[in-house]
């Protein structure tokens, strides 16, 4: 049976680092579970010159840390679309208490924020 699960990010820092092969985009801020704040999360994408920015578009590697101690995590791999901010892909690593989600697929909507993860 498949299940999911719905978060939104809100954004702290975004910051922009060129480089000769293209750019690197690093972004950090809130996570939250039904406006309850539920931990962190960290995003870098790559634009490379040549591949991704004549789609613009990024690889993406976003990886959520849970409050606990070490702190539960799920990492997401996939694209982001800059024209509307939306995200694709899968979840490639989880701790074990998000085991069961590695393998499904994730959507980030980025005009709501909202990020949805869902098992295979």
């Amino acid at each position: 049976m498949a299940t999911s699960m719905t978060l939104t990010l809100k954004r702290k820092t975004l910051k922009n680092i060129d480089d000769d092969a293209g750019r690197w985009q690093h972004e950090g801020g809130t996570l939250f579970l039904k406006n309850r704040k539920v931990g962190k999360y960290a995003t870098h994408r790559r634009v490379t010159f040549g591949g991704t920015d004549t789609k613009n578009t990024a690889m993406l590697t976003t990886t959520l840390f849970f409050k606990s101690r070490p702190p539960h995590n799920i990492t997401l791999q996939g694209a982001h679309d800059f024209n509307s901010g939306n995200q694709i892909g899968s979840v490639s690593a989880a701790s074990s208490a998000y085991s069961h989600f590695i393998g499904g697929q994730f959507k980030y909507f980025g005009s709501s924020d909202k990020l949805i993860i869902t098992t295979t």
